[in-house]
């Protein structure tokens, strides 16, 4: 057991290998989630900072909400329409073509009603499990903590049911209603290794993020502690290296949730990955059949 374990996690850390040398070719690529998180913080302080004047006045609740939900929406079509052109520069690669950074941006225009159709839907989850989670905060006792318990887990299963719906939105034209059934079946496909793919690229993130607190982070403090000019400056490292970090495997995360699209959907291997790696991703389901 341990060895499979073992053997599941070498398997990922060869696909992050594999997925970074696609960013190596497109460079680009790191530029679309810079530009959604630019976007994202830039609509955080015009929509959120309304909400919070909203909390002194009585009776606002509508309104907070109305504003959560413009956020949700906002935010999620910055980050879809962004993803779309990770998705279309990785397909490319995948290919063989060498797609542009604005290739990727005409992308994003030509799917641009499905992804703000999907961009409505995904707000609307979020926005009933916010006002139900606000609901179940207000509830006392074992009620109150199942409620909650309940609520994040459905709030994590819309997470991995929607993985590939940008990719199915991408390659297939679909709109939001039949990409998210696109992505289920694609889901139920490479569980298995997705899950693993979570943990493998994530634990590597983890590590990075380690270090940078360890060697950054805590001599930071430290120094700031001593009233020293030096602190500042191994503190903005540190956050320039956590939002690199962030940045990196965040296209990661996109490149071969795309590359796992392809491979269920089409049958097609792409490019910088091979069959038996891909393969492994249908173990449970061909177990299971």
């Amino acid at each position: 057991m341990i060895n499979s374990i073992g053997n599941k996690f070498r398997r990922s850390w060869e696909i992050t290998k594999r997925t970074f040398a696609v960013m190596k070719h497109d460079k680009e690529i790191l530029l679309f989630p810079i530009l959604s998180s630019i976007f994202s913080v830039i609509l955080f302080f015009i929509l959120v900072f309304p909400i919070f004047l909203a909390q002194f006045f009585e009776e606002a609740t509508i309104f907070v909400y109305a504003g959560i939900f413009v956020f949700y929406f906002a935010t999620a079509f910055v980050t879809t329409f962004f993803n779309a052109g990770i998705v279309y520069i990785a397909k490319t690669r995948f290919e063989g073509g060498n797609a542009t950074f604005m290739d990727g941006i005409k992308a994003g225009f030509k799917h641009f009603k499905q992804l703000l159709g999907w961009s409505l839907l995904t707000a609307t989850v979020g926005l009933v499990l916010n006002i139900l989670e606000s609901q179940a905060e207000q509830k006392k006792g074992i009620f109150g903590i199942i409620g909650k318990i309940l609520i994040r887990l459905t709030g994590l299963a819309w997470a991995i049911v929607s993985v590939f719906v940008v990719p199915a939105i991408v390659l297939k034209g679909e709109g939001p209603i039949k990409a998210l059934k696109s992505s289920f079946a694609a889901m139920r496909k490479t569980w298995g290794e997705s899950l693993i793919k979570h943990y493998g690229i994530g634990l590597v993130q983890t590590i990075l993020l380690f270090l940078g607190v360890f060697f950054l982070l805590f001599p930071a403090l430290f120094l700031l502690w001593i009233s020293s000019a030096l602190g500042w400056i191994f503190l903005g490292i540190f956050i320039l290296y956590f939002v690199l970090v962030l940045v990196i495997f965040s296209s990661a995360n996109t490149i071969f949730n795309t590359a796992l699209f392809i491979y269920a959907n089409e049958g097609k291997v792409p490019h910088f990955y091979t069959k038996e790696e891909l393969e492994q991703a249908f173990v449970e389901t061909k177990k299971s059949a």
